[in-house]
């Protein structure tokens, strides 16, 4: 990364003195790493040199680790099949006590799609990006602070090969490949509901490619339950394997692409679970409706059937909350009907913070999902 700029001889006499000439450049460019996204798209236009460095993929990896260090994010609320409609909490009003105001929002960051019965939900959320899917087969990733976006599959698409024009998005997961500095989208298709074929977007590639098959038991059909998770570098999903008694979680390594299973002692027979991160475990949540109480199992150490406990940490609600892990915190935030709590996994504590009124337009017994994402210049 270098700032240096050679000037014409001639010009070298008139120009005006520049101030910033004796700052280190070290100095610059840890300063501009702490700058908002906002600031730092102005400071591309002032001159060559400053585009460059913040272009720079050693730059953009500064500033979204300080993004991550100092916790520059965006909290979200809103209904998992509602999306692009939400609400937007700032972190930092959240956790420092301050008055935490809902914004509302519906803008799809910059995305352009087309239909009359268009059908989108969120697919994943990694550091500061998105991956949106629309009805009936888009999947696009989306910048949110820079409001730049890149569509990855669609029907529309020249560049899709016969090899992959199949591919239909029902499960899935999005995630980070930090071996390989590449952010990753996994694609399973499904043959009457059951999990086949696994394909894999790589964004530092612009390319599909397909890994194999989804693992199943060879007799009986195998199940996805829920959302995926992602969690240092892998995809996880919760899976019934129709010949055992207990769900399993499956994992997909994204550096190795390689699965691999992990036991759990919940029954095949649950009804409703999902699968969240929490203090850096994985985390199983049971209950909802039917029922009028949710609980929560977590994995101590990973991969040990015997270290799965139900933690101390019941909700009263009838639908499946969300649960925001947020990376060397001891907090975690989940959103339930249209409440937002602060749970401290070290201590157990569980305190409901003030978000004001809903606004007009939202149902509050209806604001079960959530997300984050940070602040950052990542490029698509």
């Amino acid at each position: 990364m270098s700032l240096t700029r050679k000037e014409p001889a001639a010009a070298a006499t008139s120009r005006q003195p520049n101030p910033m000439e004796h700052v280190p450049e070290d100095i610059i460019v840890e300063i501009l790493s702490r700058l908002p996204v906002k600031s730092l798209c102005r400071f591309k236009c002032v001159s060559k040199a400053w585009r460059n460095l913040i272009c720079d993929s050693r730059f953009v990896k500064l500033q979204l680790n300080w993004s991550i260090k100092s916790k520059r994010l965006t909290c979200v609320m809103g209904r998992w099949n509602d999306f692009p409609r939400r609400l937007e909490l700032d972190y930092d009003s959240l956790v420092s006590g301050q008055e935490a105001k809902l914004v509302a929002e519906d803008s799809w960051f910059g995305l352009e799609f087309s239909g009359n019965d268009l059908k989108t939900m969120l697919w994943g959320s990694c550091h500061a990006l998105l991956c949106v899917f629309a009805s009936p087969r888009t999947l696009a990733l989306v910048n949110p602070s820079t409001r730049e976006t890149k569509t990855i599959l669609s029907d529309h698409d020249p560049n899709i090969t016969a090899d992959f024009a199949s591919m239909h998005p029902i499960f899935g997961g999005f995630g980070y490949d930090s071996f390989n500095d590449d952010y990753k989208v996994v694609n399973i298709d499904r043959t009457d509901n059951i999990p086949t074929v696994v394909y894999v977007y790589s964004l530092k590639n612009c390319a599909w490619s397909r890994i194999g098959d989804f693992p199943h038991d060879g007799r009986t059909a195998t199940e996805i339950r829920g959302y995926s998770v992602h969690m240092n570098g892998v995809i996880y999903w919760i899976t019934a394997y129709g010949s055992e008694p207990a769900l399993s979680i499956t994992a997909l390594d994204l550096t190795k692409q390689e699965f691999s299973r992990i036991p759990t002692p919940l029954s095949n027979d649950l009804l409703c679970g999902q699968l969240y991160a929490m203090g850096g475990s994985l985390c199983i949540g049971t209950g909802g409706y039917p029922q009028e109480s949710y609980e929560f199992w977590v994995m101590e150490i990973y991969g040990v059937l015997e270290s799965w406990r139900r933690i101390g940490l019941t909700l009263d609600c009838r639908n499946v909350p969300s649960v925001l892990d947020f990376p060397r915190s001891e907090e975690a935030f989940i959103i339930t009907e249209g409440s937002l709590f602060i749970y401290n996994h070290r201590n157990g504590n569980l305190k409901e913070v003030n978000i004001g009124e809903i606004p007009t337009g939202y149902t509050k017994a209806l604001l079960n999902f959530g997300f984050s994402y940070m602040e950052s210049i990542v490029a698509l």
